[in-house]
């Protein structure tokens, strides 16, 4: 074959992998997300209900993982297996304590009193009647240095109780709470939803306080952590994605039932639908922005109660750069 007809040859090649080049090029961006079993209910509904997200398969696919607890969540994160997760601000806030390279983008939930706030319940027949009469007495947290730990110092303390000295702690899986507490095995434990509704439901159990009895301000629950590398490699996946996440807000606040039914649905909620058309939920941003006044008194107390042993940079840790203009 001559030089002429190599060269000839060579090119058709080159051409003819063109379109299959430039169709991997348009190709959308996977996103690894970890999310959680509670308060998370509009990001389920990203991937329950596409529809309402019409971005998601031109300029992102989710590649959605579900994760029991937090610490397996969170180490999946650090291992870089993961390019965004869903946790408690509390826990985003100690990590970036800690040198954990994260950005906090978006709230997904908010433990607020313009909606449910965490139960800490106790037997309904049982003599604690108020915080101050948990001396001695044993308290119910899914972990150690959690959000339910801190909402029950806080309130000790508030009660005039020295929550290192005056109680003990056990460390009791959400769903299995309420049965901890009826057979004695705790005296009160802290009941996220929908586990404090199902338990109500049950009976047999009464509200001692809540999340708000030691702290007055509002509080980011659930955020939206993504990988710094993550973010600058697809700033325009993450605007996308960002603006199906508010999109998925509005659409889950404004027509809850339909939403509900579609996390049913998709095996996203394995719950009775009595009980979860019927539960109060927690408050959502509707522009999906996480509060940086909030974050800021949340790390005062964390770092008062020596959670946090030094504090994390909030306004380089929070990014707001990747939501959509606001109208």
């Amino acid at each position: 074959m001559s030089i002429t007809r190599r060269v000839r040859s060579l090119a058709l090649a080159v051409i003819a992998l063109l379109p299959a080049a430039a169709a991997r090029a348009e190709e959308p961006v996977t996103i690894r997300l970890g999310y959680g079993p509670a308060a998370e209910e509009q990001l389920w509904l990203m991937a329950a209900k596409p529809d309402v997200t019409p971005n998601q398969g031109k300029a992102y696919k989710l590649d959605m993982t579900i994760f029991r607890g937090s610490e397996p969540r969170f180490k999946a994160f650090e291992g870089g297996q993961l390019d965004g997760a869903t946790t408690s601000a509390n826990a985003a806030l100690l990590a970036a304590s800690k040198g954990i390279p994260l950005k906090i983008i978006a709230s997904i939930s908010r433990e607020s009193s313009k909606g449910f706030t965490t139960k800490y319940l106790v037997a309904a027949d049982s003599k604690i009647a108020t915080v101050a009469d948990l001396r001695g007495k044993t308290i119910g947290i899914n972990g150690y240095r959690s959000s339910i730990e801190i909402w029950a110092r806080a309130a000790l303390i508030e009660a005039g109780l020295n929550p290192d000295r005056d109680v003990k702690w056990a460390v009791v899986p959400f769903p299995a709470m309420g049965e901890a507490i009826r057979t004695g095995k705790v005296d009160s434990a802290g009941v996220p939803q929908p586990f404090a509704a199902i338990e109500q439901k049950q009976g047999g159990l009464r509200i001692l306080f809540d999340s708000k009895a030691g702290i007055p301000f509002d509080e980011e629950l659930q955020v939206l952590i993504f990988q710094p590398d993550f973010l600058k490699k697809h700033p325009d996946t993450v605007r996308a994605f960002l603006a199906d996440f508010v999109a998925a807000t509005r659409f889950y606040t404004e027509h809850r039932h339909e939403a509900q039914q579609a996390l049913l649905d998709a095996k996203f909620v394995q719950l009775d639908p009595a009980v979860l058309f019927e539960m109060q939920d927690n408050y959502r941003a509707p522009d999906g922005r996480p509060s940086i006044d909030s974050l800021r008194q949340m790390q005062d107390l964390m770092l008062k109660l020596k959670f946090q042993d030094d504090p994390a940079k909030i306004d380089e840790i929070v990014d707001l750069s990747y939501f959509p203009p606001q109208k």
